[in-house]
């Protein structure tokens, strides 16, 4: 009698088992190629669109991803004129170019409002401790700044401040653009008061607080600069001096350089390698020499 109850209780489990497998799967969807690669391209297009506003470059994003594709095929085939190995190195040398052009606009973008930041903060203290409010604060910005562009972002705050936007959100529309990292902290602090409806005497104090630290990394950034001023100087004229002494006996006297420009071991070995150790020594030397950063 066991037996039986416990081989009906086996039997059951079994068909209940068998019933579940036959029931069809929860699908859980995938996201397929197409929306793999919008996603992707939605990303792209956002970090560049995030650069290009940091360059101040008015590049719509779409044009600088097709540049940065376009760049590779045509040093490609200008490489390929010469032989394989070359248009692999015009390749390499098209995807990096766009974005180093890119980086090198962005660097010097934060470098003149870091410059610029001790001058704006101090105003803008100084205003907030005579007793003026948020559109004070940006006017007094406006006044002393010397960069166009900072100056040109404050009067933005202020047209959209008047245009009776909200001060968080129009904060957060020109934050974005900051390169410099000590106006960076200061757009947000501000965007922080905002959201908290802190009254300006606040953000003076916060402000007064950045300050100090924005005049010291600027002090540290300015020092680092002069000590590497020296070494950049140096890498750059070695960084001329090579290419051109060859490109002056390619012209003068061929024979020299014959081995390099009329051989296979020379156009498929030698002059690549010459031409990628020439890059890579450029790219190290000014990464090394990039103190203030």
């Amino acid at each position: 009698m066991d037996l039986i109850l416990v081989g009906g209780v086996a039997t059951g489990i079994a068909v209940f088992s068998g019933l579940m497998a036959l029931l069809p799967a929860a699908k859980t969807e995938e996201p397929g190629l197409g929306e793999r690669f919008a996603a992707w391209r939605a990303q792209r297009i956002e970090m560049a669109r995030n650069q290009l506003a940091q360059a101040r470059l008015d590049v719509r994003p779409e044009a600088y991803l097709a540049i940065s594709i376009a760049a590779p095929l045509v040093l490609g085939l200008l490489g390929f004129v010469l032989s394989v190995p070359m248009a692999l190195v015009g390749v390499i040398a098209g995807a990096f170019v766009p974005r180093f052009y890119l980086r090198f606009l962005v660097g010097n973008e934060a470098r003149a409002a870091d410059d610029e930041a001790p001058r704006v903060l101090r105003s803008m203290v100084n205003r907030a401790a005579a007793g003026g409010t948020y559109p004070d604060l940006f006017a007094a910005a406006v006044e002393v700044a010397r960069h166009r562009w900072v100056r040109a972002d404050f009067e933005e705050l202020l047209g959209r401040y008047y245009a009776n936007e909200p001060l968080a959100e129009a904060l957060a529309a020109v934050r974005p653009r900051q390169a410099g990292r000590n106006l960076g902290l200061v757009f947000d602090a501000l965007i922080v008061l905002a959201t908290t409806r802190q009254p300006a005497s606040a953000a003076g104090e916060v402000l007064g607080a950045l300050n100090e630290a924005a005049r010291s990394n600027q002090s540290i950034a300015r020092q680092a600069a002069a000590e590497s001023r020296g070494l950049r100087i140096q890498a750059l004229i070695l960084a001329i001096i090579i290419p051109g002494l060859f490109f002056y006996l390619l012209l003068v006297n061929r024979e020299l350089v014959a081995p390099i420009v009329d051989t296979a071991l020379g156009r498929y070995v030698l002059l690549p390698a010459a031409v990628l150790l020439e890059v890579a020594g450029i790219v190290l030397s000014w990464r090394v020499t990039r103190l203030e950063t």
